[in-house]
């Protein structure tokens, strides 16, 4: 499997990996260890092969993590502590990303890696989002303010309609602020809000940032 790693932004890594399903499967194990909604998994040392069925079980649609997700982020720390829990490396993934986790541990132990095709569009900027909410203290304080100012009902739509994509609740603000600045549009995130009030909200986060 073929990828590469650039610091995008201060502590903020990019690991670069073309192939959609490959990169899913990569950090497949490390996102759902980080924010799981399903406690089984989130901050378990858990066999890929359960996670896998329990996946197709829930959505009912086959194992479709590589279709369904693009984009990924998780702290430096919390990809070295998922690595120091596995009793085994199930898969060559595991392997692959335990190169990736001594990479950037060597430049930063307070780094954020995130993964995508590329580095431009969208996903790529969602996903810069997240490194900066969790690196700059300065930009999650202002984008936090912000999503307090959301009116309730919007603000109760948008953490449904996260928490039927797979989202935990204790991530719900930080996609919140990235998907409003990078996705808005998107189909999933966006059901039950008006477009012009999202686009109102875009322009709200872009003028304080």
């Amino acid at each position: 499997m073929q990828y590469r790693i650039k610091e995008v932004k201060p502590n903020i890594f990019a690991v670069i990996v073309k192939d959609k399903y490959d990169r899913a499967m990569l950090f497949c194990r490390f996102q759902e260890y980080y924010e799981s909604p399903n406690s089984k998994f989130r901050g378990k040392n858990f066999s890929i092969w359960d996670y896998m069925k329990w996946y197709s079980d829930k959505y009912g649609r086959g194992f479709s993590y590589g279709a369904d997700w693009s984009g990924f982020n998780i702290p430096w720390k919390i990809v070295n502590e998922c690595i120091c829990k596995l009793n085994k490396f199930e898969t060559p993934y595991d392997h692959i990303m335990n190169e990736i986790s001594y990479e950037v541990g060597r430049n930063s132990t307070n780094g954020y890696i995130i993964a995508c095709g590329d580095t431009k569009g969208d996903t790529f900027k969602h996903e810069v989002c997240h490194g900066l909410y969790y690196t700059d203290a300065t930009y999650r304080k202002k984008v936090d303010a912000i999503t307090k100012q959301l009116p309730k009902e919007h603000y109760d739509i948008f953490k449904k309609n996260l928490m039927e994509m797979g989202y935990a609740t204790k991530v719900i603000d930080d996609e919140i602020q990235a998907y409003l600045q990078c996705d808005y549009n998107h189909k999933n995130f966006a059901k039950g809000v008006p477009l012009k009030d999202r686009t109102k909200y875009n322009k709200l986060y872009a003028t304080h940032n």
